[in-house]
């Protein structure tokens, strides 16, 4: 019967039991018999296990072998081969430092080390993170208690004004039912103004979300710095909302909005033609997106973001809730809303720091000129002005002594479409220019250098001939600091005595005999035309 590996506890009720019956003279070889097959082992061995017990002062306690500490040097190796044992082992074995053969060092490193620190050693802080117990025992709270804010990119392709892109969601999420309170879609990685679109639709109930929404009590937000902006701190800090700022590269602590991004994945994106993770027979996958024929618009896929809204809110049910929709858990909590004042929401957008004058002419800011009929009634009035970030075509209008709100002004010489278009175009061309310049650069300088097998310094490789060269120092207002000819040896100066103190350079011995006869393959290289300023040769 093959070895079965029970759990001490079990060994030791076994023991204690035996060593009972033996005390009170019952014990019997059948009760020894029918532990050892409970156990698959043989008698021999529970007899020994009672032994030890016998001498353990009656209880039982587990062989231990013989364990083989793990020195520094061992430690060291392991971290220099990113906790590959097998060639911390070889490594060690080589310079004499193993006494150890592979197996009896991996069980001594296994039995050290954690997998989550050996996975880390390999993998780095991401491979770590997949032993860690994330759990899902963090109070959900009561409606408003705490949002949970985060991007999402979208994972299909896009027709954005005839070109394919991936747009990106802004989400904020209500914890205690992971109902979507506001959402924003940008065609392009969103920015501060994104993050405050969305806080808008959130606080504002009502709409595509339905009832979700208010002024909450704190919100989650990630180390982003489109997050962290001053923008929206201030714009949260106007209605008292606090932000609390995680840790990077920790999705576990908002696991309500990664939840909602996973659901945005797995049931809008997933079934929509250009998804970017759709299987693919080419090996190498598919990175280019599909011709803009075939893709949705940018308001088509806006358009089905709000349905699935919708959907997510009132009509899919979670198992989580009680299988209930995520409008009946909202309806179901009797929290209180804090709904927004009139007015905050103006308010709570970024202030310009300067102090504006209303004219004849409406107000001038950054070349801009707003404009609005209400304006005749306050010419010459000192008044200050709030935007949505990165957005000019409105401004809200304020007293700069009361700070009464005026009303809204309308940026009126912004440039027409074609313009736009033009300018578009313009910066294209620009960027295809330099694009193609920068790839040219390698081959015009030459950062090319030749494949090797030896150990030599990098050789490198031109395609330029001298007069090339030349001509591309003249181009470039640079002389040529190499002659077109070798001076001949007589034309060189004497050394200096610096020169030669430094024994960088010995002067040539006078005598000639000590110098060695000049070699076949010399004389066969020597030029046949001889320098003007040379001595005639001896015919004899």
């Amino acid at each position: 019967m093959p070895a079965r590996r029970t759990d001490d506890t079990e060994r030791t009720a076994s023991v204690t039991h035996l060593l009972a019956l033996e005390a009170a003279g019952e014990l019997t070889p059948h009760s020894l018999r029918t532990v050892a097959a409970a156990h698959g082992r043989s008698i021999k061995s529970v007899k020994r296990w009672m032994q030890r017990a016998r001498d353990n002062d009656g209880r039982y306690q587990r062989k231990q072998r013989d364990a083989t500490e793990v020195t520094p040097r061992m430690e060291e190796e392991l971290i220099r081969w990113c906790g590959s044992i097998a060639a911390a082992h070889r490594t060690l074995r080589n310079d004499g430092a193993m006494p150890l053969s592979y197996s009896a060092f991996h069980r001594a490193v296994t039995r050290t080390y954690p997998p989550s620190f050996l996975d880390g050693l390999r993998g780095g802080e991401k491979a770590r993170r997949q032993h860690d117990l994330w759990g899902s025992d963090r109070d959900r709270g009561r409606r408003n208690d705490a949002w949970e804010a985060d991007h999402k990119e979208a994972d299909v392709w896009v027709n954005v004004d005839g070109t394919a892109r991936k747009p990106c969601l802004t989400l904020i999420v209500n914890c205690s039912n992971t109902g979507i309170c506001g959402w924003a879609v940008t065609p392009h990685t969103p920015s501060s103004q994104a993050i405050i679109v969305t806080i808008h639709s959130a606080l504002q109930r009502g709409g595509d979300h339905g009832p979700f929404g208010g002024i909450p009590k704190l919100i989650r937000v990630d180390r982003g710095a489109d997050f962290l902006s001053k923008a929206v701190g201030q714009t949260m800090a106007a209605l008292g909302v606090t932000r609390v700022e995680l840790p990077p590269r920790r999705p576990d602590l908002k696991p309500y909005v990664e939840a909602t991004n996973k659901g945005f994945k797995d049931m809008l994106f997933r079934g929509m033609p250009a998804y970017t993770h759709r299987p693919s027979t080419d090996p190498a996958g598919d990175p280019k997106p599909p011709p803009l024929e075939d893709l949705r618009t940018f308001e088509q896929f806006t358009a089905e973001v709000r349905d699935f809204v919708y959907r997510w809110n009132h009509v899919y049910r979670s198992r989580s809730l009680g299988n209930r929709t995520r409008l009946e858990a909202w309806k179901a909590d009797h929290n209180v809303i804090h709904d927004l004042p009139p007015g905050a929401l103006r308010r709570s957008f970024p202030r310009v720091s300067r102090i504006f004058t209303i004219t004849n002419t409406g107000i001038d800011w950054n070349d801009r000129t707003y404009l609005k009929d209400w304006m005749r009634d306050h010419i010459g009035t000192r008044v200050h002005l709030r935007h949505l970030p990165g957005q000019y075509a409105t401004v809200e209008v304020y007293d700069a002594e009361t700070d009464q709100h005026y009303g809204t002004a309308h940026w009126t010489n912004a440039a027409n479409s074609l313009l736009l278009k033009r300018v578009k175009d313009a910066n294209a061309a620009d960027r295809a220019r330099l694009e193609k310049a920068l790839n040219e650069r390698p081959r015009i300088v030459g950062d090319r250098y030749a494949a090797t097998t030896t150990p030599e310094p990098p050789r490198p490789l031109t395609n330029l001939t001298t007069e090339q060269a030349r001509q591309r120092l003249e181009d470039t207002g640079h002389s040529d600091p190499f002659p077109s000819h070798i001076a001949a040896d007589d034309d060189l100066p004497e050394p200096t005595s610096s020169w030669t103190a430094t024994g960088r350079q010995q002067p040539a011995p006078d005598n000639d005999d000590d110098l060695p006869a000049p070699t076949a393959s010399w004389l066969s290289r020597r030029p046949t035309t001889p320098h003007p300023n040379a001595p005639e040769e001896d015919p004899l």
